[in-house]
């Protein structure tokens, strides 16, 4: 039977804790596990995470950020078992690629510059793919990441190489542009699929440049859509809260009176937040 560590705040021990999980008497459930089945895992951690760091949560952001490392400790386990790589090398890896792209740091090439150490990184990260003989377009984004970030990220790689509208005012022209090619798409629809492609095309441009309006006012626009879903889980939570304040039944409510719990709480948000 394996020994649990005397020492806890150890990142050895966290090694050998995941060690014997994986070993002979270890748990099924991670004995089973490979790369791939955790990758949801891996990604379901993460937005924990984001969520416990936007909640302003100290101790829920530590546990989150222990349930990333052990993520990253089992992947290396999972590496190590087959002889492909250690946590050793992980950190490594992680330590010369760090050094290596911030020569403004640990060499005596300065910058103080913001936009001078985005444009080293990218020149550093190209060179990079070159020693090791990687092709790729310039928009080397995981495709995993959610779309609307994915749309923000592509429009900062386009930025860095000159091609980009000048000033917001510009994009908002083209978000308006773009609305309105979807309401003429809207206005031709008809039950078949290519009509319906068409207009699922025009609502993705729509999108896509609103994503890039967010950028060019400084606005994450997934971020913006989290705290935008945030807010109407919690407002429509006390919807049902006031609803049964009031004793009524919501399933026989009409949407006017839906509507008047809706505002109701509106406005009591607005107040508490004037004051």
């Amino acid at each position: 039977m394996p020994q649990s560590p005397k020492i806890l705040n150890d990142f050895s021990s966290l090694m050998q804790i995941v060690k014997d999980l994986r070993g002979p008497d270890g748990c099924p459930w991670d004995k089973e596990q490979t790369h791939e089945s955790l990758t949801p895992f891996a990604i379901e951690e993460v937005h924990e995470l984001v969520e416990a760091i936007e909640s302003k949560d100290d101790a829920h952001t530590k546990e989150e950020l222990g349930d990333v490392l052990f993520q990253v400790a089992l992947h290396s386990q999972l590496a190590e078992e087959r002889g492909a790589f250690t946590i050793n090398e992980v950190i490594e890896t992680l330590c010369s690629k760090l050094i290596r792209r911030h020569p403004h740091v640990f060499t005596d090439k300065k910058t103080t510059n913001i936009d001078e150490v985005w444009k080293n990184w990218e020149q550093i990260k190209t060179a990079e793919k070159k020693d090791k003989k990687v092709t790729t377009s310039i928009f080397d984004i995981p495709p995993s990441i959610p779309s609307l970030q994915r749309a923000y990220k592509i429009g900062l790689k386009s930025q860095k190489i000159g091609f980009d509208w000048k000033t917001a005012q510009e994009v908002f022209l083209k978000v308006q542009e773009e609305l309105e090619e979807l309401q003429v798409e809207i206005d031709l629809h008809t039950k078949d699929q290519n009509s319906f492609n068409k207009m699922e095309e025009e609502f993705g441009d729509l999108l896509f440049s609103l994503s890039q309006w967010a950028r060019h006012m400084n606005i994450e626009p997934e971020q913006a859509l989290r705290k935008a879903n945030k807010k109407f889980i919690n407002r429509f939570d006390k919807v049902q809260e006031l609803c049964q304040s009031k004793e009524w039944n919501w399933e026989k409510l009409s949407d006017k009176q839906k509507e008047q719990l809706w505002s109701e709480v509106k406005t009591i948000e607005n107040q508490k937040n004037k004051d």
